[in-house]
């Protein structure tokens, strides 16, 4: 199969879109979806790109029946630990099901790999659901580590309306 990993482009915002819809269906969760394409222009090109993503193309002849070429995406950031320095952190990695097992998802990885060397970060982190078996199958094939069963390390995260409750206490604080 042939096939292209590359750094996306803002032509690619709508075919990454499709793609995350797809991916939060297949996780039960599309209603959790809120991001759009106009948010990713915003967030993910120009001068302060706060994320970076790979995408996989297909060239015209390899085309899905629907006429999409964008078969599958690597959204990733550089974030910060205390303990290690820059650390990539993968947000999410999808690969539409039709092109799984050809090495796509594989390569997106190696080309991730590449981006966390050149940024100096001393690891690559990345979650995944805990029911999902064969991803997690697949990133042990690469040498990831389940650090929430050797570390004990439980992710947390807090909701926008609990982080306005938040720095609304923050204010109240200060003016009273």
């Amino acid at each position: 199969m042939n096939y292209i990993i590359r750094p996306w482009a803002i032509k690619d915002l709508k075919e990454v879109m499709r793609l995350i819809r797809e991916s939060a269906a297949f996780h039960k969760a599309l209603d959790q979806v809120k991001t759009t394409p106009e948010t990713f222009r915003d967030d993910g090109f120009g001068k302060e790109a706060t994320f970076g993503c790979l995408v996989a193309e297909v060239p015209p002849e390899e085309k899905t029946k629907e006429g999409h070429s964008i078969i599958g995406y690597q959204f990733h950031y550089v974030s910060y630990c205390t303990w290690d320095g820059p650390v990539l952190f993968g947000e999410d990695l999808y690969v539409m099901p039709d092109f799984r097992g050809k090495g796509i998802g594989t390569n997106l990885m190696k080309k991730v790999s590449q981006i966390a060397l050149e940024k100096g970060c001393s690891q690559f982190r990345f979650i995944s659901d805990k029911w999902n078996q064969p991803a997690m199958n697949f990133y042990t094939k690469l040498g990831a580590v389940n650090v929430t069963d050797l570390n004990h390390w439980i992710v947390c995260h807090i909701d926008q309306p609990d982080i306005k409750k938040l720095a609304e206490q923050v204010r109240e604080e200060r003016s009273g």
